[in-house]
């Protein structure tokens, strides 16, 4: 009785060996990949120094000008770009769609643009947590890039005066621009997003100038060409201010 009464608890304690001993010596190495990329982007310390890597995606207006066309405008639209940050180092593909409207106090509305570009972005000066505050950044950035520019202009309505009408363009475009950025990290980790920032900048565009066609229109309907302007400039620009919001996950 004795010995048959050993040799089950022998046998139960060789399986729950077997069970539970090659699982306690070995981690999971998706779970401590986990556990790493977190630790790189979240921080216990507000005071520690920022990781700035990651997918971004941003959001915002603008609101500026565009000359050297036939008819100088005041532009107002939304423009929103998704791209990936390296560091100090940020590529974006940004899309921007603008009404043109008359220049001064008028509201009268001309076209509109669509803007399609690619743009690079470099902090050149960083204020960390111990200027600004806890987990916060502030950048002074530089951004440059290439893209294309379409312009599509109305004709008048009925009980609208007469004007002059454009042509329709699509050129490519310089783009330049500087401002600075408000970004914070978020100390508690949930996921998506880890980082939230605030742009403001000035945003300039630079286009090749061309001898366009236009006509001279009297509600919708009436029209006759316009006369030809002197080639006096090689390039249209337009200058806009852009504020946005920025997610980093």
């Amino acid at each position: 009785m004795r010995e048959t009464s050993r040799i089950p608890l022998w046998l139960g304690a060789l399986v729950c060996l077997g069970f539970t001993g090659t699982h306690v010596a070995w981690a999971d190495p998706a779970r401590l990949d986990g556990l790493a990329s977190s630790a790189n982007y979240y921080a216990e310390d507000p005071m520690a120094p920022h990781v700035t890597n990651g997918t971004t995606a941003r959001l915002g207006t603008m609101v500026g000008f565009i000359s050297g066309e036939r008819v100088d405008v005041t532009a107002v639209g939304l423009s929103a770009a998704v791209g990936q940050r390296w560091g100090r180092l940020a590529v974006d593909a940004e899309y921007t769609v603008l009404k043109f409207q008359e220049r001064g106090p008028s509201s009268l509305e001309l076209g509109m643009g669509h803007r399609l570009a690619v743009l690079g972005r470099f902090d050149v000066i960083r204020l960390g947590p111990k200027i600004v505050g806890g987990n916060s950044l502030l950048s002074l950035y530089v951004e440059g890039g290439a893209g294309v520019a379409w312009n599509e202009w109305w004709l008048p309505t009925h009980d609208q005066p007469v004007r002059v009408v454009p042509e329709d363009t699509k050129r490519p475009e310089a783009i330049g621009g500087f401002g600075i950025e408000i970004d914070h990290r978020l100390q508690e980790p949930i996921g998506f997003p880890h980082r939230i920032g605030w742009f403001l900048g000035w945003r300039m565009a630079f286009a090749p100038h061309e001898s366009e066609t236009a006509a001279i229109c009297r509600g919708g309907s009436s029209c006759r060409p316009a006369p030809m302007m002197p080639n006096e400039r090689y390039t249209d620009r337009s200058m806009l201010f852009q504020s946005s919001l920025s997610f980093t996950w």
